[in-house]
């Protein structure tokens, strides 16, 4: 439902994307003005509530891009509420392994044997709603300084298989009924200028109610994603 919001406000915004805009104020000469920002971030995804035995192997790592609208809270400009959409990509490798079972839903194993994988990853394909409290020492005629944007985001998934192959056989599953249909993050940007370091914390795993088909330990796969976020004015 929130998703829906945020989609009916984005398309409720002007058409025109201005990278930054200054009104001065008749009284105080005080400065209302934007930072509309396209984003382009890549990151190193890691997986957390997993059995002491998984471990990443394989390309691990993320893309995302986008445009954040900015709405000015204070007439100095260095207060702001963004909103944004965006997509993303991401490819978790691991050795946890889903294979097709008797009934609809996949089984996951953990696999100790590293020779019995040759490729493992599950791949992520998300549509993203990211909601912003943003500080920042910029003015209207600086474009390089320090920033902290702090929020929130959903990220619905779009598309999701996993893609198995060892030496005896390959699977790729589509059919995921286990994995949420989108989960929430916490996120936090900052640094200065264009190159921002950024932090994301999945609030809740990746899968739901799944065991290790084995030895019954939980496997939720949480993610955090630690990037580097690309600003562009």
């Amino acid at each position: 439902m929130f998703s829906l919001v945020l989609m009916s406000f984005w398309l409720w915004m002007p058409s025109s994307l201005v990278a930054q805009q200054a009104m001065e104020s008749s009284q105080d000469s005080a400065e209302f003005y934007r930072e509309d920002q396209f984003y382009f971030a890549l990151s190193y995804d890691l997986l957390t509530e997993v059995p002491k035995e998984v471990a990443s192997r394989g390309l691990v790592g993320g893309v995302q891009f986008g445009f954040i609208r900015d709405w000015p809270l204070s007439q100095g400009g260095d207060w702001s509420l963004g909103t944004g959409l965006g997509m993303s990509y991401d490819r978790y490798g691991s050795n946890v392994v889903a294979r097709e079972g008797v009934d609809a839903a996949p089984t996951w194993t953990v696999e100790q044997s590293p020779s019995a994988i040759d490729a493992n990853s599950l791949r992520l394909t998300a549509v993203e709603f990211p909601l912003e409290i943003r500080w920042r020492s910029s003015t209207p005629l600086s474009y390089k300084f320090w920033r902290l944007y702090a929020g929130v985001k959903w990220s619905q998934h779009l598309f999701s298989k996993t893609v198995f192959s060892s030496p005896v056989q390959s699977e790729t599953l589509s059919d995921l009924p286990q994995l949420r249909s989108g989960i929430w993050y916490a996120t936090v940007s900052f640094g200065f200028g264009t190159f921002n370091a950024q932090i994301q914390w999945g609030l809740s795993p990746l899968l739901e109610g799944v065991q290790d088909s084995v030895t019954q330990q939980s496997i939720g796969l949480r993610p955090i994603k630690l990037g580097i976020m690309f600003y562009i004015l």
